[in-house]
C-alpha cells in the first residue's frame, strides 16, 4: 500500500488528530454532508475517513464504505462506530490511489482534506471517478492554491513547513479536474473567511452508459 505522505500527524500523533486538527475541520465536513441529497440506499465512500469525525452526519438509510490508509486513525473510526451502533457503517484499510473497489460501485465519493495530502493528486481524483457510477456525484473539500500570483507566491513560500504537516500549497484546482470525467456543479469557498474550497462534480456517463 501507498504511503500517502510523511507527516506523523497521520501516525504517530494520531490519538491526537481529534483534538488538533479534527476540531478545526469537523463543523464543515458535518455541514458539508449534511448539505447533500443522499437517498435511502445509497452507497456512499469516504476516502480518507481517518478517525471518522464527521460520520454521525451520514444518515442510517445509506450504506457508507470508509477508508484510510492508516491503521490506528482507522482504528478510532471503528471504535466510535461500535460505540454509536453505525450498522449502515464499513470501514476498511485502503489507498486513495488504487482504490479496491471495481468500477461504477459508489453513487458518491466524497473526500475531505485528501487531495492535497496524498503524493498524486490527479491519480487520486481519477480513482475516485472511477468507482463513481454515472452521474454519481464526487465531492471533495481542500485547499487549493490560490489563482492570485502574489498569494500563490506566498503560498509556495509557506509550502515546505505544511509539507512537514504532511499537505502541499501549491496545487491548483486546474490540475486535479483538467481531462477528468466530470462536470463541475459547484466550486466554492466554504466561507467567506475559509481558505477551503468545496468541489462537486458529477461524473459524466460514457458512450452507452445510462446517467
Amino acid at each position: 500500500m501507498a504511503q500517502p505522505h510523511e507527516s506523523r500527524v497521520y501516525s504517530d500523533l494520531a490519538r491526537f488528530y481529534d483534538w488538533t486538527f479534527g476540531r478545526v475541520f469537523i463543523d464543515h465536513e458535518r455541514e458539508v454532508i449534511e448539505s447533500l441529497n443522499l437517498r435511502p440506499g445509497q452507497r456512499v465512500l469516504e476516502v480518507g475517513v481517518g478517525t471518522g469525525i464527521a460520520l454521525e452526519a451520514y444518515p442510517p438509510y445509506v450504506h457508507l464504505v470508509g477508508i484510510d490508509s492508516s491503521a490506528k486513525m482507522l482504528a478510532q473510526a471503528v471504535d466510535k462506530t461500535e460505540e454509536a451502533g453505525m450498522r449502515h457503517v464499513e470501514l476498511r484499510q485502503g489507498d486513495a490511489l488504487a482504490l479496491d473497489f471495481p468500477d461504477n460501485a459508489f453513487d458518491w465519493v466524497v473526500s475531505f482534506h485528501v487531495i492535497t495530502v496524498v503524493p498524486d493528486p490527479v491519480r487520486a481524483m481519477a480513482e475516485m471517478v472511477r468507482v463513481c457510477k454515472p452521474s454519481g456525484k464526487i465531492v471533495t473539500v481542500t485547499h487549493f492554491a490560490s489563482a492570485q500570483p502574489i498569494l500563490y507566491f506566498l503560498e509556495r513560500l509557506i509550502n515546505p513547513a505544511t509539507k512537514l504537516l504532511g499537505w502541499t500549497n501549491r496545487l491548483r484546482l486546474e490540475e486535479v479536474i483538467n481531462g477528468q470525467a466530470i462536470a463541475v456543479e459547484r466550486c466554492e469557498r466554504l466561507s467567506r473567511l475559509s481558505v477551503h474550497t468545496l468541489l462537486v462534480a458529477r461524473k459524466r456517463p460514457s458512450d452507452g452508459e445510462q446517467g
